[in-house]
């Protein structure tokens, strides 16, 4: 996802609309406030943030893989790259964080050279070298840790060897002091935007193997883990040893988990809570348009941004009766994406049929399936009969459970009989994630981790990444002909690499069918009256927390 030395991985990032800002992360001190246009911005007091509907899968950089998780994750991480807490274009734009400046890479594009900054700490005190990163990358590849970040170090020599067992450590990481030096097989443009992943964020060399995940751990970023609560809460507080650039505006910023959304917005707009990262029920969306306006950053309560996202149904293809390819096909026909759209709310998003959202590099448009209303007999007709009993899993928000009504009415009349399974999104999740779990049909979505169709096709539909856990593939569809396309096309550069990619996403969507796509939604999100400084973050798709501050 960034800026190469080399020409040919520079002209990839530039193609991928990565264009690298010089010189954002600096040194400076968070003692002074952060500033917004011309307003100062107040520091102090605590920032309370909602989680309805759900706990915190992990909260350990090397397990946790989710939208809400990563957000919080933006704050108190520390990477060698990072994205500058700034909206759209700019958020957009790797720039050294962690790193002096950008890697020296070989001619060959195949070794990265970084020199970390001298002086600084994590949030316990300890000195950050080139050993933070080199545990990040072998706790990720550790077997026992079970890490889903494996599908972004295949290229780096000898992780999938320590993944597999086969080596103690991964031989193509090394750390010397302030030097980190990474080998990799083959060049891959995208390196640096994977190397740039919440995963990949420095750790204390001594940080433990757990497959559950380290709750509260020493941090570099601008904000500590002080406690965590499972079920309850989270509190993160201002990183002390903190030197960097970043803001860091309230004292602590609070979570408490598992609240109710509709309670929760009653909360936000009254002021006794500041935000809710799980969102507010699709119903209300109307209504804060219209009481509070529309914007997308800068002052305001109610924000709707545009980012690099599909929802979708994944049609489980290892079980009938979705193993069978009319079945698949048929439900296609018979989801109606415009009435997913409707039970949404207001300003969710395009209809889609396609796995790729438009605006990525790579996406073409092509009429796959009904996206203007479904076609159930049709889809009666191709589906041959099937009777089967399903189960259809989808999170406990107002959100999914609206979507997941429309689409077992939807599945039903094709023939299927539905029985809906909703459960808080964590313990969905984990449930997906885990190879031979009982669901046949998954109501979620995906936010692109980086600007790459990289990480919608082969993250999501490759089956030579599937585990026992921790799977993207919640499909879990296994084609060896597209898994050798797609990791063919991984190692191609520039406009063939993004021609290959549309070409696959209509072949695979065609031919294959995994999912049933039907969105490329916004994000739509709501404030109290008592923060400003809003910040919507292209890649995370999301508030920046550590901007926010109390008034």
């Amino acid at each position: 996802m960034h800026k190469k030395l080399t020409l040919s991985i520079a002209m990839a990032v530039v193609g991928a609309g990565l264009l690298v800002a010089s010189g954002v992360a600096g040194t400076a001190s968070t003692s002074a406030p952060t500033k917004s246009g011309s307003s100062e911005i107040k520091r102090g007091g605590t920032i309370r943030i909602n989680t309805s509907n759900t706990d915190f899968e992990f909260t350990d950089p090397a397990m946790n893989y989710d939208a809400i998780g990563w957000q919080m994750l933006y704050a108190v991480n520390s990477t060698l790259l990072n994205y500058p807490d700034k909206p759209a274009p700019e958020g957009s734009r790797l720039v050294p964080e962690v790193a002096v400046g950008f890697p020296r890479v070989s001619r060959d594009g195949k070794t990265y050279t970084f020199t970390i900054r001298q002086g600084l700490k994590f949030s316990d005190g300890s000195p950050l070298t080139a050993a933070a990163f080199k545990r990040a990358l072998e706790r990720a590849a550790d077997p026992k840790q079970a890490s889903p970040a494996i599908a972004f170090m295949h290229d780096v020599v000898g992780a999938d060897a320590r993944n597999e067992g086969k080596a103690g450590s991964v031989t193509g990481v090394t750390a010397k002091g302030l030097t980190l030096t990474i080998k990799l097989v083959r060049a891959n443009p995208t390196f640096l935007a994977e190397l740039s992943m919440p995963f990949f964020g420095a750790v204390k060399p001594s940080m433990a193997i757990d497959p559950k995940g380290v709750n509260v751990f020493p941090s570099a970023g601008p904000y500590r883990i002080v406690s965590r609560s499972i079920g309850q809460s989270l509190t993160l507080e201002r990183n002390p040893f903190y030197k960097g650039s970043r803001p860091a505006n309230a004292d602590r910023i609070l979570y408490t988990v598992n609240t109710d959304q509709n309670q929760s917005l009653l909360q936000v707009k009254a002021g006794q809570a500041d935000y809710d990262a799980a969102g507010v029920p699709p119903t209300a969306h109307a209504d804060l348009a219209q009481q509070f306006g529309v914007k997308k950053g800068g002052p305001g309560r109610y924000y709707v941004n545009s980012y690099l996202g599909t929802s979708y149904v994944a049609l489980n293809n290892s079980r009938a009766p979705f193993s069978q390819l009319n079945v698949r096909k048929a439900a296609n026909y018979a989801i109606d994406r415009p009435a997913l759209v409707r039970v949404s709310g207001k300003f969710y998003g395009k209809r889609t049929d396609q796995i790729l959202p438009p605006g990525l590099a790579g996406f073409r448009e092509a009429t796959l399936y009904p996206i203007k209303g479904a076609d159930p007999a049709r889809a009666k007709q191709m589906a041959g009969g099937v009777d089967n009993t399903i189960t259809l899993l989808h999170t406990t928000s107002a959100l999914r459970t609206a979507q997941a009504q429309v689409v077992k009415y939807n599945l039903e009349q094709m023939g299927l009989k539905v029985q809906t399974k909703p459960l808080p999104f964590a313990v969905a999740l984990r449930t997906v994630s885990t190879r031979g779990a009982d669901f046949d049909a998954y109501v979620g979505g995906w936010v692109a981790d980086y600007p790459d169709p990289f990480d919608f096709i082969n993250v999501l539909l490759d089956g030579d990444n599937i585990q026992e856990s921790n799977n993207s593939n919640y499909a879990y569809f296994n084609n060896p002909k597209y898994n050798k396309q797609m990791q063919d096309l991984a190692k191609l550069s520039g406009d063939l690499r993004y021609a290959g990619y549309g070409k696959l996403d209509i072949d695979i969507m065609r031919s294959s069918a995994p999912w049933a796509p039907f969105a490329n939604p916004n994000s739509r999100e709501f404030i109290s009256a008592r923060v400003t400084n809003y910040i919507h973050h292209p890649v995370y798709a999301g508030a920046v927390i550590n901007a926010l501050a109390v008034k």
